[in-house]
């Protein structure tokens, strides 16, 4: 099943309110950490207008540009480009996958090989999506890379840089024909965080906590800005703003869009002094993943997050690092503000 969390904001910048330093870009630190375990950069790319990353890769030997989105359980190409590639669909097998906003989008899949750095995972199975007139959330890319191949080929993802880290043969993860997790490494972050499946799904789950109360968000790089449903705005008596802007899923299907801000949300030993989220409904997102407590899940952490924090996300070991690791200093709470510019801080 193809997941239903690509979403893409036309007509409006939602960005991460609080926020007076800039976007941290490459953490030397963390480069040299990561080169030390085994792992190869392989940079990736934004289109214009776009703040979400994508990266060049090889099916069956032929280049293709894929949109990173971990809020994808597949790796989805379009029919005509699979193809020519030599992906054959099959006969027998078709799947019917949903966008966010609920519409029905009916996908073939076909087997071939994916290629990323010296990696290659074969036979790798490909969701066929159909061409369509529609615009939707990934229709400017040849597809998508989904948590099947994110997991499957254990790279790491930095988000603030925008760095697709391959594990190469001297990695200490990589055996002869399959590739472990990493698992929690010191030296990748200011922060790690763990995050959980979404029940029986593969999706990965953040869960916080906001004056008091639970909160739990996908983490989806296909997103670019972190959505709040309007359940969960409405239960907590949050307000809004409109702002005449819609939101758009993988399916094309579209709906309004609202904002509203949250402050003090807590991940971990990590507070988001003020945050501004887009609101809208969520309703398939919500009837389908459930948080750890088994409530629906609450919103969507999008790229406006991962990218101000400086996120370098495992998708295999299921951990999200934070920040840049020489913000790592004895005096913490005065600290961390300054170094993470997402008015994050750490507390007691």
């Amino acid at each position: 099943m193809r997941s239903p969390l690509s979403l893409l904001i036309l007509a409006c910048a939602l960005l991460v309110s609080g926020c007076a330093l800039p976007i941290p870009g490459t953490s030397s630190g963390r480069d040299h950490r990561l080169r030390q375990l085994g792992y190869h950069p392989q940079k990736l790319q934004k289109t214009s207008g776009d703040v979400r990353y994508s990266g060049k890769f090889l099916v069956n030997g032929q280049p293709v540009q894929l949109l990173i989105d971990s809020g994808a359980n597949s790796t989805d190409i379009e029919s005509a480009i699979a193809l020519r590639a030599g992906v054959r669909p099959s006969k027998s097998l078709t799947v019917i996958s949903r966008g966010a906003l609920g519409r029905p989008v009916t996908s073939q899949v076909g087997v071939g090989t994916l290629t990323a750095g010296q990696i290659t995972a074969t036979p790798f199975p490909f969701m066929l999506t159909p061409a369509s007139d529609r615009h939707t959330a990934t229709s400017r890319y040849d597809g998508q890379l989904g948590l099947d191949a994110l997991e499957g080929l254990g790279v790491l993802v930095d988000l603030s840089s925008g760095t697709f880290w391959v594990p190469s043969q001297k990695a200490r993860n990589a055996g002869a024909t399959t590739i472990s997790p990493l698992g929690p490494v010191m030296g990748l972050g200011f922060e790690t965080l763990s995050l959980r499946r979404a029940g029986r799904l593969p999706h990965l789950i953040l869960e916080g906590v906001w004056n008091g109360h639970p909160l739990s968000w996908v983490v989806d790089t296909g997103a670019e800005v972190t959505v709040l449903s309007t359940a969960t705005v409405r239960r907590h008596g949050l307000p809004t703003v409109p702002t005449g802007s819609k939101i758009i899923d993988a399916s094309g299907d579209n709906s309004d869009v609202s904002v509203a801000s949250l402050k003090n949300v807590i991940f971990g030993r990590l507070v988001v002094s003020e945050y501004q989220v887009a609101v809208t409904p969520l309703t398939t997102v919500r009837q389908n993943f459930r948080d750890s407590r088994g409530r629906a899940v609450d919103g969507i952490i999008g790229m406006d997050f991962l990218a101000r924090s400086g996120a370098l996300l495992d998708s295999a070991s299921r951990l999200l690092y934070v920040g840049q690791p020489e913000v790592r200093v004895r005096s913490r709470r005065t600290n961390a503000a300054a170094a993470l510019p997402v008015t994050l801080r750490i507390t007691e």
